[in-house]
């Protein structure tokens, strides 16, 4: 009697076992599909130094990359910093099956903490269509000796404008002390971060605004969104420029066609403390003295943003992954691949559907310069 029941007590334990394995395994495999979006890592291209963001051209065909030569300094390595004179543009070329190439690594140089890149989408009488821009001259400076960069007029802050062929200058939108775009505003922007233009030419430019506690005397720092008419980019004016305050530290801002708005995400959230909210913007609402109520809240420290042809939202997240968002649907990572700082990312639809995802890393644990990464990420038609 006792051996029947020692056996039938086994046989229960096992059939308890494989029930428990049947429903971790099944629990895990609907977990890897709701995670599975078809996403994969195409390439790491490592020829950068601190890349912070990146544009395609117009026609898809080249890929542009920020250097800006950010680093750790101090004793204790514990500040921030962008090598004065250090930054640099690269230039790579892109196939019709999306793969990329580094065709210049040093195609601009000598630029102070270039931040944003962008692509002019509509001539003005000054720059033609497809002019590169890049924003440089924030507040984080140093010097070759780790110091401070501390007088605000020394920072050079200000929009820059390149012939996408040879890297030669065009021309530049100063927005320093006593500059157009800071009387019209009321103060000088701090750190110029990501730039996008709206279906009409208009640009849009959030500015970080932080680092004002290291200049002399001490600057007070203004988050939140400049916008530029593009009536007023060849000649500024006062009527043409309008500021908006954004909360939470701005960051990544993109155009996002489908709803006829500017999307931005913060660093630093809206009501709770280390959150970071999505903004949506319309076109229609600006000049906007107030932004709307977030159109996601509490996501993640964010950097970048793009939007798949679908109209899925995927951001950079300071913790080292990319979030999409689809429509009506449940944020989920888009790729099981970590990343060392993701920045401002950019997406580029191939001729086949599908599309590439530009990824950035602002990786500083590497204390080589000219190692960091650039991904290349192959996103399905579908998604």
């Amino acid at each position: 009697m006792n051996k029947e029941k020692n056996h039938l007590v086994k046989i229960s334990k096992y059939i308890l076992t494989v029930m428990i394995i049947l429903i971790f395994t099944s629990c895990y495999n609907i977990s890897k599909k709701k995670l599975a979006t078809g996403a994969i890592l195409l390439q790491t291209l490592d020829q950068f130094h601190r890349p912070e963001s990146v544009v395609f051209s117009l026609n898809g065909k080249y890929l542009y990359v920020g250097n800006c030569a950010s680093d750790l300094f101090g004793e204790q390595k514990e500040k921030v910093g962008f090598l004065r004179g250090g930054g640099a543009i690269s230039r790579c070329t892109v196939d019709e099956n999306g793969n990329v190439e580094v065709e210049k690594q040093k195609f601009i140089t000598g630029l102070n903490g270039p931040t944003g890149l962008c692509i002019l989408p509509k001539a003005t009488k000054k720059y033609p269509v497809g002019t590169l821009m890049v924003n440089q001259g924030m507040s984080l400076q140093v010097d070759n000796d780790g110091n401070s960069i501390t007088n605000l007029k020394d920072l050079g802050v200000g929009v820059d404008f390149y012939d996408p062929n040879n890297g030669k200058l065009l021309g530049r939108i100063p927005m320093g002390p006593e500059s157009k775009v800071a009387t019209a505003i009321g103060h000088v922007p701090l750190l110029l971060n990501s730039m996008a233009f709206d279906m009409n030419g208009n640009l849009y430019i959030t500015d970080t605004a932080i680092g004002g506690d290291r200049l002399i005397p001490r600057a007070y720092q203004y988050p939140g969104l400049i916008r530029i008419e593009h009536s007023s980019i060849d000649n500024i004016s006062e009527d043409g420029i309008s500021f908006t305050f954004i909360p939470g530290v701005p960051n990544g801002i993109n155009f996002w066609e489908k709803e006829d708005a500017m999307v931005l995400v913060t660093m630093g959230g809206n009501d709770k403390p280390g959150g970071t909210a999505i903004y949506k913007l319309p076109i229609e609402s600006f000049p906007m003295k107030t932004v709307p109520a977030p159109l996601f809240n509490d996501v993640g420290r964010a950097d970048g943003i793009a939007f798949s042809p679908k109209g899925t939202i995927i951001t950079s997240r300071f913790s080292g992954d990319l979030l999409a968002i689809p429509i009506n649907g449940q944020p989920r990572s888009l790729i099981l691949e970590p990343f060392k700082a993701p920045a401002d990312h950019r997406l580029l639809t191939l001729e086949d559907g599908s599309s590439i995802l530009a990824v950035p890393e602002q990786d500083r644990t590497d204390p080589k310069p000219w190692k960091q990464n650039v991904k290349i990420i192959k996103i399905p038609k579908k998604f």
